[in-house]
C-alpha cells in the first residue's frame, strides 16, 4: 500500500514540477506583478493552472484512475477562466466612466493668458522657453555618441524629457545597450553616460548645443540591460507585488543619474489605473526608494509619464457627460491634440510629420506638458490649451480659441515655402497679451533655421525672422501694436496700444546709437516708435 501511494505521489509530481519550471520561465520572462489586482498575473494563473490540468489529466488517463478527479480540475479551470472574464468586463471604462473622469485634477482658468503666461515681450523670458524639440534633440543626441570610445556598443534613448538642471532648462536622455550582443561586450563597463541638449535660447537663437556627460560611476541598471540589471527585473525583484507604470530619466543637482517609475494602482477592479507613489531608481547603484507624489524631492521635474497624464486628460474631456453620450451624441466631448498626432504623423503628404501633439513648456520654473484641446467634431480648432505640471499631475485649462497646431504649422511653412523648412509642433506663449504659437523651422538636416510665430485667433497673421527677438518684432509691427515715444524708454513694461494701419500717413527713420528707428505718423498729428525688442 505504502509503494502504491509513493508511486502515484512521484507519478503526479513529475508533470508538477515540469509546469513549475515552464511558469517560472514565463514568469521570468513576462514579470507580472505577483498581486490579484493585476490582470496579468491572473491570466497567468489561469495558464498554470490549464497547464498543470493538461500533464495530470494525460497522469489520470494513463494510470486509468477515476474520471472524476479529471473533470474537478477541468471544471476549477473553467471557472477560473470565467471569473477573469467577468472581471475583465466589470472592470471597462464604460461602467466607471464617472469615476475615470475625476482622476484628473484640472483647473479651469477663465482669465487672460497674461496672468500665468510670462509675456515675451520681455528679454529675460525669452531666454527662459524651451525651444528644443523632441526630434532636434534625439538628432543632435544621435551625433554626440559618435564620439565615445566602444560608440558601437551603445545608444541613445529616443526620450528626450525636459529638466531644469543648475537653474538651466536640458532635454536628458541616458544612453543605453544597442542590444544583447553589445551588452555582452559592454555589460562590465557599464554606461558611461547620459546626453544634455541645451534647449533656452542666448542671443535670440538657440545653441543647438548638446553635451555627453561621462560619469565616474557607470550606470549600471537600464531598460537595455539584461538579466538581473534589467531595470524592469530589478524592480520586479524589490517590489514584487507592484505594477508599474513607464521608467524614464532624471538627474538631480548634482548629476547623479536616476529612474523615476511610476506605481499603477487600480481603483474600478483591474480598470481605471492611478498613480499615487512613484520609485525612484538609482542607475548607478541599483537603490531604489518609495515616495507619494507629493513627497517627490523638489528636483525631480516629471513624477508621471506623458501617456498617464494624457490618458487621464482624455478620459475627463471625453467621458464628463458620460460614456454613453462620448460614442452617440458627443454633446460636450472633446480630445486632446496628442490624441491626433497618429492621423497628422501618417498623412499621406507628410505635411505633419513633425506632429508629436504636445511640447514641452515652462511656466513660473515648472516644467509643464502642453497640448491642444479640440471639440471631438471640429478637429480644425482649438476650444482650449492645457497645461499639464509634469511634477504634481495637475492641469490647468485656458479658454484659448482659435487655430488648431497643425494649421499653425502649415500657415508658417507657406512662408518659408522655397526652402522646404519645417514647423516643429507649437509652443504656446504671451507675446503682449495674444495668444501665440512659436515655433522652430527646421531644414533638412534638421537644425534649427528661423524661427516663427502664429497668432491663434487668426493664424493667417505669421511671421519668420531669423533670430526670435527679430520675429517677435516683426509680429508685434504686424498686429499694430506700438509703444508711444514717450514710453520708449521703458518698453518691457509699457501697455501697447493698438493702431488702424490705415491711419498711418507717413513713415519715418532716425539713427539711434547707430540704430535705425522706425517712426509711425499718425493722421492725428501722433508720432509712434515701432516696437523694438531687446
Amino acid at each position: 500500500m505504502k509503494k502504491t501511494i509513493l508511486k502515484n505521489a512521484a507519478v503526479i509530481l513529475l508533470p508538477v514540477a515540469i509546469v513549475a519550471i515552464v511558469m517560472f520561465c514565463i514568469w521570468y520572462l513576462a514579470l507580472p506583478a505577483i498581486t490579484l489586482q493585476s490582470k496579468g498575473f491572473a491570466w497567468f494563473i489561469a495558464v498554470t493552472l490549464l497547464l498543470l490540468t493538461a500533464g495530470l489529466t494525460f497522469v489520470i488517463r494513463m494510470e486509468d484512475w477515476s474520471e472524476t478527479a479529471e473533470q474537478i480540475l477541468w471544471g476549477i479551470l473553467a471557472l477560473v477562466v470565467l471569473a477573469i472574464i467577468i472581471t475583465s468586463i466589470v472592470s471597462w471604462t464604460c461602467f466607471h466612466a464617472t469615476k475615470a473622469c475625476a482622476v484628473a485634477d484640472i483647473t479651469v482658468n477663465e482669465a487672460t493668458i497674461t496672468d500665468d503666461f510670462p509675456d515675451l515681450t520681455e528679454a529675460e523670458n525669452v531666454a527662459n522657453l524651451a525651444l528644443v524639440d523632441l526630434d532636434t534633440a534625439r538628432m543632435l543626441g544621435d551625433k554626440k555618441i559618435a564620439g565615445l570610445k566602444n560608440s558601437s556598443w551603445y545608444e541613445v534613448d529616443t526620450e528626450y524629457n525636459l529638466i531644469k538642471y543648475n537653474g538651466k532648462y536640458y532635454r536628458l536622455s541616458f544612453l543605453d545597450y544597442g542590444g544583447y550582443l553589445k551588452y555582452r561586450k559592454a555589460k562590465h563597463e557599464g554606461i558611461p553616460g547620459y546626453i544634455l541638449v541645451e534647449c533656452t535660447p542666448s542671443g535670440g537663437i538657440v545653441t543647438q548645443n548638446a553635451t555627453l556627460v561621462e560619469l565616474n560611476e557607470p550606470i549600471k541598471y537600464s531598460e537595455g540591460a539584461y538579466w538581473g540589471y534589467d531595470l524592469k527585473r530589478h524592480l520586479r525583484y524589490q517590489y514584487p507585488g507592484y505594477m508599474f507604470d513607464t521608467s524614464f530619466p532624471e538627474i538631480d543637482e548634482e548629476g547623479v543619474p536616476y529612474y523615476v517609475t511610476g506605481v499603477l494602482r487600480p481603483t474600478a477592479v483591474w480598470g481605471i489605473k492611478t498613480i499615487k507613489s512613484f520609485i525612484l531608481t538609482n542607475a548607478q547603484t541599483g537603490e531604489s526608494t518609495e515616495y507619494w507624489v507629493n513627497e517627490a524631492p523638489n528636483w525631480i521635474d516629471h513624477v508621471f509619464s506623458l501617456n498617464y497624464l494624457t490618458t487621464i486628460a482624455e478620459w475627463h474631456y471625453t467621458l464628463r457627460n458620460g460614456w454613453w453620450n462620448s460614442v452617440t451624441a458627443k454633446t460636450g466631448v472633446w480630445h486632446t491634440s496628442y490624441h491626433y498626432r497618429s492621423s497628422h504623423m501618417n498623412s499621406d503628404d507628410g505635411k505633419y510629420a513633425i506632429f508629436h501633439g504636445y511640447s514641452s513648456a515652462v511656466i513660473d520654473g515648472n516644467v509643464q506638458f502642453y497640448t491642444g484641446l479640440t471639440a471631438a467634431n471640429a478637429a480644425e480648432s482649438n476650444l482650449g490649451w492645457l497645461l499639464i505640471d509634469t511634477s504634481t499631475g495637475k492641469m490647468t485649462q485656458y479658454a484659448v480659441v482659435g487655430a488648431e497646431e497643425s494649421s499653425a504649422q502649415a500657415a508658417v511653412e507657406q512662408l518659408v515655402s522655397a526652402y522646404r523648412y519645417q514647423a516643429t509642433f507649437p509652443l504656446p506663449a504671451n507675446i503682449n497679451g495674444e495668444a501665440s504659437y512659436i515655433m522652430c523651422l527646421k531644414g533638412d538636416a534638421g537644425l534649427v533655421q528661423a524661427y516663427a510665430i502664429c497668432n491663434v485667433q487668426n493664424y493667417a497673421i505669421a511671421v519668420q525672422a531669423e533670430t526670435l527677438p527679430k520675429a517677435i518684432e516683426l509680429y508685434l509691427n504686424k498686429l499694430g501694436y506700438v509703444v508711444p515715444e514717450a514710453t520708449a524708454d521703458n518698453e518691457s513694461t509699457a501697455d501697447y496700444p493698438q493702431f488702424d494701419p490705415d491711419d498711418i500717413v507717413g513713415v519715418h527713420t532716425v539713427e539711434v546709437n547707430g540704430t535705425t528707428q522706425w517712426y509711425y505718423e499718425m493722421a492725428n498729428g501722433e508720432l509712434y516708435v515701432v516696437v523694438k525688442v531687446k
